[in-house]
């Protein structure tokens, strides 16, 4: 029996890293630069895969937009981490970043002991869970790697039927358009962000997008109306220890409600809240949530 193949394919594996804060900590409001750097100073002792994951741009000749291969997704903001509690984020490897997934879990096991924040404050590693099935990949200092198998955005593919939706922006969504921030996001824009954002993934990590399709959901994305709209601008700011400055990472956050046919944009959008949109999503901005009805 002939079956239609998914309009995408790219495999991805999501890890569920839990630290376990050993002092009172103050930490940022967003996590999201912080633990790239946790992830970052473990991995220098396989320079394969810190090549791959870390210098990705380099290798692809030091451009600006070079897409990366991981996201980082911190947990929600907390001003206060106090001994004894939990600090739990993910980092979702994509395409033929999976490869190197046992040389990221046995870096972070390794280092062990984190200092976090700018003052350091320390967290020790807990466990690593896969960050779907929750089954332990390593735990109370026992590897185990049979349950690191790569999920696929094909899976949520689906064509189901639905005439109205919810966006929520869950971090901030930084979409630029001539330089400037985008404030005023609407469907479209939704949709040729993820559609973009898939076909730069899979050209460079693996995995395939149905071009034809996707050129077809962006045209018909202006049909989707929005009903609603409660966005507004967080102001945001980090500061960088390479460029030694303050950037400005300022975004959209709130929701938006949509109606129209629907059932041709659902799988984008479910491959969004995946992927995330916008720029800076390896350090998890750009995470959205849907609901429909």
């Amino acid at each position: 029996m002939n079956r239609t193949p998914p309009v995408f394919s790219l495999e991805y594996l999501p890890l569920l890293i839990r630290l376990q804060c050993k002092e009172d900590a103050r930490l940022p409001a967003f996590l999201g630069s912080t633990l790239h750097g946790v992830v970052g100073w473990t991995l220098p002792k396989h320079p394969e895969s810190y090549e791959y994951l870390f210098q990705n741009r380099r290798r692809g000749g030091a451009k600006q937009d070079i897409v990366n291969p991981y996201i980082i997704e911190p947990p929600r903001p907390k001003p206060m981490y106090l001994k004894g509690e939990l600090l739990s984020f993910k980092l979702l490897l994509l395409g033929d970043a999976t490869q190197y997934t046992k040389d990221v879990i046995t870096s972070l096991v390794d280092y062990h002991i984190y200092g976090v924040g700018s003052e350091r404050k320390v967290f020790e590693l807990l466990d690593i869970l896969h960050g779907e099935t929750y089954e332990p990949l390593w735990q109370k200092g026992v590897l185990n790697m049979k349950p690191a198998i790569a999920e696929n955005i094909s899976h949520h593919a689906t064509y189901d039927h639905a005439s109205w939706c919810s966006i929520h922006m869950v971090t901030p969504v930084r979409i630029r358009r001539g330089g400037a921030l985008v404030q005023d996001i609407d469907f479209a824009t939704i949709t040729r962000n993820i559609t973009r954002r898939i076909t730069t993934l899979t050209e460079r990590y693996g995995g395939y997008i149905h071009s034809d399709v996707a050129n077809h959901a962006v045209e018909r994305a202006g049909d989707v109306r929005i009903t609603s709209s409660a966005l507004y601008l967080n102001q945001m700011h980090r500061y960088s220890n390479r460029k030694k400055e303050s950037l400005d990472w300022s975004g959209m956050l709130g929701a938006l409600t949509c109606e129209g046919e629907l059932s041709p944009f659902i799988p984008w959008l479910n491959a969004a809240r995946i992927l995330h949109i916008g720029r800076n999503s390896t350090f998890g901005c750009g995470q959205i949530d849907v609901i429909y009805r």
